[in-house]
């Protein structure tokens, strides 16, 4: 007879819920539905755990997902090294498996991969899911639980709760972005031109033959599977990497080691991605936060102007956070951290305007609020804006896509 289990999800409408908190939640017996897991033992399946392996490994050299491959972990995939996280979890005999936010940065090929092992693995193991996104929602979850807090909570069918309107969000419409403070001048039409652009690692193809121009104001969407080149690309015109300046890479109409500095060229252009939050840890408010970008610090270090000050507080109506001008930056919750980073990347209406995973991590809800502000921002400026994502979000309005589709002999660019 074939052993039937019941697994359960729960919805991370929040972003203090984590696999700690359940595992607490577990022990302390107050939510019937998770009583009979206190006596089972359990695995934890997160981007936390992962990246205590991943440190393991810059340490020692060595991580025991690794194994006998004789390759680092840092040079495995995202869908890599989930998979090696996931076989390594196994092989503990767990009873239930905490599953938090696990497709969190892969592409849709490694999440229709992942949801296809883990069905299998809920035929003989308990699964309890962290989710934000509707579709990432397991189709064999029997109940699905929604807290306020660690005591009250809802249990729905998922038939029920998908339902519900929980996914419902959006940007202010009736707000129009503020006016740039000072206006860039002396850059051309085309602000990146990438022209047969190949790029090797190690003898490992990543890019092959890429030609694409990105000209004023355009919105572009950059997409690809996870290993593709979206990341090399991305530091080949923002950051520092050495193959830029023996490619032909063009930004701002000068080839890329012609002349400007790193800094002269990171002075045009706006970027976001999750790990800057970590670079901010000065007890500055949402407002001076806004003001940083002005100056180009990290925090506030100078007492802002009033000017300064105006131009932050038309921001924050625009983001609909100015109740929260005075509230420090490191205890705003993830959502408002990123709409805050976003406008502060852009408040000075930088010619470009790059976005690499900005809704990482974000619940439905909030990804469609950062979707909307970067659609406003597109619609009402004359910067350009390149959007990086592993998902399609659906909020989301871009004119253009550049796709990067892996071959043989590195990823080759189709434009669409």
């Amino acid at each position: 007879m074939e052993l039937v289990l019941k697994h359960y999800a729960i919805y991370v409408k929040g972003f203090s819920e984590n696999d700690e908190w359940l595992n607490k939640l577990i022990e302390k017996e107050t939510v019937p539905e998770l009583i009979g897991f206190k006596e089972k033992s359990g695995a934890v399946f997160s981007e936390k755990v992962l990246e205590k392996f991943i440190e393991e490994d810059q340490r020692r050299d060595y991580s025991e997902l690794v194994g006998e491959t004789g390759r680092s972990l840092r040079t495995f995939s995202s869908g890599e090294k989930r998979k090696a996280l996931l076989n390594y979890l196994l092989k503990q005999n767990p009873d239930y498996l905490i599953l938090d936010s696990i497709f969190d940065t892969l592409d849709r090929q490694s999440v229709e991969d992942l949801k296809i092992r883990l069905r299998e693995i809920s035929k003989e193991i308990f699964i309890i899911q962290l989710f934000r996104r509707k579709e990432d929602l397991f189709a064999f979850i029997d109940k699905i639980l929604l807290f306020e807090n660690d005591k009250q909570y809802k249990s729905f069918s998922a038939e029920a709760f998908l339902a519900r309107d929980f996914f419902a969000g959006n940007i202010r419409k009736s707000q129009t972005i503020p006016a740039a403070p000072v206006a860039f001048h002396d850059f051309p039409e085309t602000l990146v031109n990438l022209k047969n652009v190949s790029v090797n690692y190690e003898g490992r193809p990543i890019l092959n033959n890429i030609s694409w121009k990105v000209e004023k104001g355009e919105f572009w969407e950059l997409t690809g599977p996870n290993g593709s080149g979206k990341t090399t690309i991305l530091s080949m015109i923002y950051g520092d990497n050495p193959k830029a300046f023996v490619e032909e890479v063009f930004l701002f109409g000068k080839r890329k080691g012609s002349g400007e500095s790193v800094w002269e060229i990171k002075n045009k252009i706006g970027y976001f991605s999750p790990a800057i939050t970590e670079l901010f840890h000065r007890r500055n408010t949402a407002q001076e936060m806004l003001v940083s970008g002005l100056v180009d610090s990290i925090g506030l270090y100078q007492k802002p102007t009033a000017g300064q000050l105006t131009l932050a507080g038309k921001w924050l109506k625009v983001i609909g956070l100015e109740h929260r001008k005075n509230h420090i930056f490191t205890k705003l919750s993830l959502p408002e951290q990123r709409l805050l980073l976003i406008a502060r990347a852009m408040i000075k209406h930088p010619p470009l305007l790059i976005l690499d995973e900005p809704t990482t991590a974000l619940d439905e809800k909030s990804a469609l609020k950062v979707c909307g502000l970067i659609n406003k921002i597109s619609a009402q400026s004359e910067t350009a804006v390149i959007f990086v994502s592993h998902r399609r979000e659906k909020g989301l309005k871009p004119e253009k896509v550049y796709e990067l589709v892996p071959a043989e002999n590195g990823s080759e660019g189709r434009a669409h």
